[in-house]
C-alpha cells in the first residue's frame, strides 16, 4: 500500500482542511457507490469522529485504491444522533460491518443480550496481541471470559475548556478548581461581557446522555461520588453525590450566566460559538478539541484546557475515561468477517495510528504505534490534554438493569433547568434504579459488590 504518500496527504489535510459542521440528524459522508467500489467487497464503517475526518479521509481513499484484499471501505461520519441511528440499523438488519461503540451498556449486555459484537480472538495471534502491550485486554472493558471483542484505540477524558483571552479581559487568573469558583467565574465573564453576547459557561444539553456523561458524571466521580449513581461498596444505587453538582449547574442557568438556549444545543453548534469567542468555558473530551479547532472550526481564540473542578477543590475519586481500551467493533452479522477484520487491522495499524497520535487527534493506546511517533504538539502546549493517573476505567456497571421511566441523564438535565426539584429527583432515581436492580438480582443475577471499594483507591478486593 502506498502508505507514505497517503500519510503525507493526511497530515497536510489535518493542517489545512476546514470541514463544515454536521447538521443534526444527518451524516457527513452520504453513502454512494463510486466506480472504484465495483467488483470489491464493501465494508461499511460508521463513526462519530468528525474531529479526525480530515486525517482519515485521504488514508481511507488510498486504502480503497491500493489494498490487495479487494476491499472498499464505505466511510460514514455521523452526528449526535448516532446512537439512535445505530439502534435503528441493528433493529432493521442494516447495521454497519465495522462501527464505533456507543452508549453506557456494559460490554456483557452488548455482546450477550444485544449480540452486537463479534469475537475477535480467532483473528488474533500472540504477536498481534503483543503490539497492544501488557494489560491491554481487560475483562468487562474489551474482553469477556478471555475472548476479545474490541481493541485499544485511543483514550480520552473530560476536561474544562476555556477562553484564555476572555479570562485575561475580566481578570480571572486561573481556571476554577471548585464548583463555586466555576459558578463565580461564569458570573464574572457574563457580568462584564454579556452586553457583547459573551457568556461564562455553556453545555450541550440537547443530548442529555452526552452532556451528563461528559460533565456531571465526571465531576461527581472526581469529587468522590458514585459512577452513574452506582455505589460499588454497598451494591446499591445512590445518586445523593449528584446534588452539589446539579445545584451548581442549575445556579448558572437560573441566574443567566450561561449561554442562552443550551437546553437545545448540540456540541458542534456550541463549539462554533466558542470558536467565535462567545463562550468562556465548557466541558468536552480531550481527544477531540485540538482537531476540532484546527480543522472543523478554525479559530483565532487563545483557548486552553484544565482539569475538571470538584466540589471541594480536591481530587477525591478517579475520573472515568470517556473511552479507553475499546472503541471499534465488528457486527457479528457481517457477511464478510475476514474483510471486516482487515479493515480493523488497517484502522489500528502503526501507519495510521502513529501519525494520528502526533497530529494530536487522540492519545493513542497502542504502544507499537506510539513508540516511533513524535509527541503531539497539542499536548506540548496544553499538558492537561494528556491522560494522567486520575483518569481510569472504573469497574463495569451492573449489566441488564432495566429501569422504568426516564433515565438519570434526562432527570439530571431537568434538574439543571428547573423542571424537577433536585431532592425529589434524587429520591425518585434511588427508588427506581434500586427497584430495577433488586428485581434483576431476585431473578438470579449476582449483585456487584466490592466491600473495600473507594472512588480514589478503586480497591476491588
Amino acid at each position: 500500500m502506498k502508505m507514505k504518500k497517503a500519510l503525507s496527504l493526511a497530515l497536510a489535510s489535518v493542517m489545512t482542511l476546514s470541514l463544515a459542521a454536521c447538521g443534526g440528524g444527518t451524516n457527513e459522508n452520504q453513502s454512494s457507490t463510486p466506480a472504484e467500489a465495483d467488483g470489491k467487497v464493501t465494508i461499511s464503517y460508521w463513526t462519530t469522529n468528525r474531529h479526525d475526518q480530515a486525517y482519515m479521509t485521504p488514508l481511507i481513499d488510498e486504502f480503497n485504491k491500493t489494498n490487495d484484499k479487494n476491499i472498499y471501505i464505505d466511510y460514514q461520519v455521523y452526528a449526535d444522533n448516532y446512537g439512535q441511528m445505530l439502534d435503528l440499523a441493528f433493529s432493521t438488519g442494516t447495521a454497519p460491518d465495522v462501527y464505533q461503540l456507543v452508549g453506557t451498556d456494559p460490554l456483557e449486555v452488548v455482546v450477550r443480550d444485544k449480540q452486537r459484537l463479534m469475537n475477535l480472538s480467532p483473528f488474533m495471534d500472540d504477536a498481534y496481541k503483543a503490539r497492544f502491550g501488557d494489560g491491554a485486554f481487560v475483562e468487562g472493558i474489551n474482553a469477556l471470559d478471555n475472548e476479545i471483542y474490541s481493541l485499544p484505540y485511543t483514550a480520552s477524558a473530560a476536561r474544562l475548556f476555556y477562553n484564555q483571552d476572555l479570562f485575561d479581559r475580566v481578570g480571572i487568573a486561573a481556571p476554577p478548581q471548585t464548583l463555586d469558583e466555576l459558578v463565580e467565574d461564569a458570573k464574572i465573564i457574563t457580568d462584564q461581557l454579556g452586553k457583547e453576547g459573551i457568556y461564562g459557561f455553556a453545555g450541550n444539553f440537547k443530548s442529555a446522555d452526552s452532556a451528563v456523561m461528559r460533565s456531571i458524571d465526571e465531576i461527581v466521580m472526581r469529587s468522590g461520588g458514585t459512577r452513574s449513581g452506582y455505589d460499588y461498596k454497598t451494591g446499591r444505587y445512590d445518586f445523593s453525590s449528584y446534588k452539589p453538582v446539579l445545584e451548581a449547574f442549575k445556579e448558572m442557568f437560573a441566574t443567566g450566566v450561561a449561554f442562552p438556549g443550551c437546553e437545545s444545543l448540540d456540541i458542534d453548534p456550541l463549539r462554533t460559538q466558542f470558536a467565535a469567542g462567545n463562550i468562556g468555558m465548557y466541558i468536552s473530551i480531550s481527544h477531540a478539541e485540538p482537531g476540532v479547532y484546527k480543522n472543523q472550526f478554525p479559530t483565532e481564540q487563545n483557548w486552553n484546557c484544565a482539569q475538571l473542578p470538584t466540589v471541594s477543590g480536591k481530587v477525591e475519586g478517579k475520573q472515568q475515561l470517556w473511552f479507553g481500551g475499546s472503541n471499534l467493533g465488528i457486527n457479528p452479522a457481517t457477511q464478510h468477517p475476514e474483510e471486516a477484520w482487515e479493515v480493523m487491522k488497517f484502522l489500528h495499524s502503526d501507519e495510521v495510528m502513529g501519525p494520528y497520535h502526533t497530529a494530536g487527534l487522540g492519545t493513542v493506546m497502542i504502544p507499537s504505534a506510539v513508540e516511533s511517533a513524535e509527541k503531539p504538539e497539542a499536548i506540548e502546549k496544553m499538558p492537561n490534554l494528556a491522560i494522567n493517573e486520575d483518569d481510569k476505567n472504573w469497574p463495569p456497571l451492573p449489566a441488564g438493569v432495566i429501569v422504568e421511566g426516564k433515565n438519570y441523564c434526562t432527570v439530571c438535565v431537568e434538574c439543571i433547568f428547573g423542571v424537577t426539584d433536585i431532592d425529589t429527583a434524587i429520591e425518585d432515581l434511588n427508588t427506581r434504579y434500586n427497584a430495577a436492580y433488586d428485581k434483576l438480582v431476585e431473578s438470579g443475577a449476582e449483585r456487584v459488590v466490592y466491600p473495600n471499594f473507594d472512588p480514589l483507591g478503586q480497591n476491588l478486593a
